[in-house]
């Protein structure tokens, strides 16, 4: 892990180093300090640096005197003194030319400290200069703070770091497509219309099947829950609730079909057109695939998985499930594998039951033991796991931000007999989800070749250790975006996920209110979830 650090000078044992870390000190750029570095919610200020440096730990750069030294590194002769900072010591030559080498230490808090590198390489005559690996800030306006006015609602950006995520440019023009099977999403929201796939296939409303997929006009999407191409909310007239559904306490049409069009904002919303908030991805089309609906918001498995077959078909590499059951179907699994196989990401909500997902009951889809999905369970802005999200540390792969989410949503406008756009707070671990969602879809915009198995590697190697974690998530912490996109450019990950853990024991489920469930209405069997 690559963690920042202060530094106000060496230490008196580096001796031959000081004057020339005198030079590099004066005419470093530090970075800007935490009171700094706040996202700036109005207006556009110019940034100042502190008056104390910030470095990488565990990270240094050597000159040496002459190339005779990163010679013998280049060829696999290794100085001496490399052994004596531990094991897995990386060295990076580009800057060779310059008779510079990048060093990183495994453990920084050992290995990397400076009294012990004044020790280790005061023995090498070779060695000019010794400095830490400063992080360097442009002085200008802050081009990661965007200008949307409710921004500052969205306390989790800080928390997952990104604002200075967003700082780092894009190294592709192709939007990244996430697929976002819901209870619909309003496409033409004023902070999503931007950001919504089109299928280029099909010509608008000539009521043919241009495309051959069986499905007429699906411009923006589908609807697999009721059949037709408005994959959109449906909310005035509101769904009513009849005599057959058995809905969570305070559930109602109008509220659960608001679920889609929160999660997709999430991922997707509009930066810096002066509206609403900013979603986690910039180079991103939202796919609207509606599987759920009705007076509960439920759905059943077969439109859920003509949904995210449509999805894959259609390009799309990434797939929010913000849904579950503690139903285990071994048909739907098998194509889950099938199309993770083919490169799709599932990124799925853990579940609001507070149960193990490593025991029974457990929440599906989010427990199939299959690489390509990505579990997410929900935590609060004390890094706490959320009193009503799933865990496993096993089945569980990853945490992030899932309490008081402001993102977009619509509500019905009586006077005109329409959808009005709006904003609104959720919680639950389908708000966790698309927050995980959308960073999958950034670290794609910065590394599109990554395949599925890349991605979740990288997003749960990154994440921020937290202790209450440790035993609840196979990562063991929350994402940080920030330091998902610096971990992609120091290793490229594997091709393998990362490994199970343990199993933990069941804990009885606690029922809450404004779930969204799967209710099979064949066999008129219930399976709920919680949002």
């Amino acid at each position: 892990m690559r963690t920042l650090r202060k530094y106000t000078g060496f230490l008196a044992k580096i001796h031959s180093f000081a004057l020339i870390f005198s030079f590099f000190f004066i005419g470093a750029t530090p970075q800007i300090s935490k009171s700094f570095a706040q996202p700036v919610r109005e207006g556009t200020k110019v940034l100042k640096a502190p008056l104390a440096p910030v470095a990488l730990e565990g990270e240094f750069l050597v000159q040496f005197r002459s190339d005779k030294s990163l010679n013998a590194i280049k060829k696999g002769n290794n100085p001496k003194w490399i052994s004596k900072l531990g094991k897995d010591v990386k060295i990076d030559t580009r800057l060779s030319s310059f008779n510079i080498a990048h060093i990183q230490v495994s453990n920084p808090a050992g290995d990397g400290n400076w009294e012990n590198l004044a020790n280790i390489l005061s023995s090498d005559p070779d060695v000019y200069a010794v400095e830490p690996n400063y992080v360097v800030y442009a002085n200008t306006a802050n081009p990661a703070s965007p200008n949307d006015p409710h921004i500052n609602k969205m306390w989790f950006l800080d928390q997952i770091k990104a604002f200075e995520a967003w700082s780092q440019p894009s190294s592709t023009t192709e939007d990244i497509i996430v697929a976002v099977v819901d209870t619909g999403v309003k496409f033409t929201h004023e902070d999503l219309k931007g950001h919504i796939w089109i299928n280029r296939k099909e010509i608008p409303d000539n009521k043919i099947d241009d495309d051959n997929n069986g499905l007429v006009d699906d411009i923006f999407g589908w609807n697999f829950y009721e059949g037709n191409n408005w994959p959109g909310p449906i909310v005035y007239p509101a769904p009513t609730i009849t005599p057959d559904d058995r809905c969570y306490e305070g559930q109602s049409g109008v509220y659960t079909n608001l679920h889609g069009t929160h999660v997709a904002g999430t991922i997707a919303a509009m930066g810096n057109n002066a509206k609403g908030i900013k979603g986690i991805a910039d180079k991103v089309k939202i796919m609207p695939l509606k599987a759920l609906g009705g007076g509960c918001g439920s759905g059943d498995t077969i439109d859920i998985l003509a949904a995210i077959i449509y999805a894959y078909e259609n390009g799309a590499r990434i797939i929010n499930l913000s849904l579950g059951s503690f139903g285990r179907s071994f048909i739907a699994q098998k194509v889950y594998e099938d199309l993770a196989a083919k490169g799709v990401l599932f990124v799925i909500a853990a579940g609001n039951e507070t149960v193990d997902n490593d025991g029974e009951p457990r929440s599906y889809p989010a427990s199939y033991p299959i690489d390509g999905i990505l579990s997410v369970a929900a935590t609060t802005p004390t890094d706490d796991l959320a009193e009503f999200s799933n865990w496993g540390r096993k089945n569980v792969d990853i945490a992030a931000p899932g309490v008081d989410i402001f993102s977009t949503i619509v509500l019905p406008n009586e006077e005109k007999k329409t959808l009005s756009d709006s904003y609104n707070f959720e919680s639950g671990t389908s708000m966790a989800s698309p927050i995980v969602s959308g960073a999958a879809a950034l670290l794609l915009s910065h590394q599109p070749s990554l395949t599925n198995l890349q991605i979740k590697e990288t997003l749960m190697n990154s994440v921020d250790p937290i202790s209450g974690l440790a035993n609840k998530v196979a990562s063991g912490g929350r994402l940080n975006l920030q330091k998902m996109l610096r971990h992609q450019t120091v290793r490229q990950p594997s091709k393998t996920a990362e490994a199970p853990q343990k199993r933990q024991k069941a804990r009885s489920a606690e029922q809450h209110i404004d779930g969204i469930r799967i209710f099979d209405r064949r066999s008129q069997r219930e399976e709920r979830i919680k949002w």
